[in-house]
């Protein structure tokens, strides 16, 4: 029987990564294909209220905090002796995944940045496009985080 401290942890990273990805499967099917009919400009004014905003705490909270109680998770996990050993598969996909979600973040993070400063419309096209395949790429890593989550709590309650 896998302990409650495994549990417990797997259950707010499942959280976490949820509510992460929630935001990156409206980001992915619903807003980043309207940004791109309505235009750059207009992206790049919501992005800087919004993801520049409030978002500068909410995103990097749910990542960082997802990828801080994955990990815990997986490392009380493999030092757990009564662990389900069916669930060392998703724990650790959990961490590859979170962590790669982490990294993405490393090429999508500058572009949104970047429109603090740039306003002419080529560099808000670069920003746009940049951040948009590697948001594309994160999103996915983050959905797939939440995803294995969810398989631990299945593999550990069976």
């Amino acid at each position: 029987m896998t302990s409650s401290l495994v549990l417990g942890l797997n259950l707010g990273a499942t959280v976490l990564d949820g509510l992460l990805a929630g935001g990156n499967v409206d980001r992915i099917i619903v807003q980043m294909p309207a940004w791109r009919r309505v235009g750059v400009r207009a992206w790049a004014e919501y992005s800087r209220n919004a993801d520049l905003g409030n978002g500068l705490f909410l995103y990097p909270f749910e990542a960082i905090g997802g990828a801080i109680l994955t990990s815990a998770a997986a490392i009380a996990f493999f030092l757990d002796p009564t662990a389900a050993r069916m669930a060392a598969l998703p724990v650790s996909l959990a961490v590859v995944f979170v962590v790669g979600g982490l990294l993405a973040t490393i090429g999508a993070a500058p572009k949104m940045l970047s429109l603090r400063q740039v306003d002419d419309e080529a560099g808000l096209q670069a920003a746009f496009r940049g951040f948009d395949r590697w948001g594309f790429l994160r999103g996915i890593l983050q959905v797939l985080a939440f995803w294995a989550n969810l398989w631990v709590i299945v593999a550990i309650l069976k």
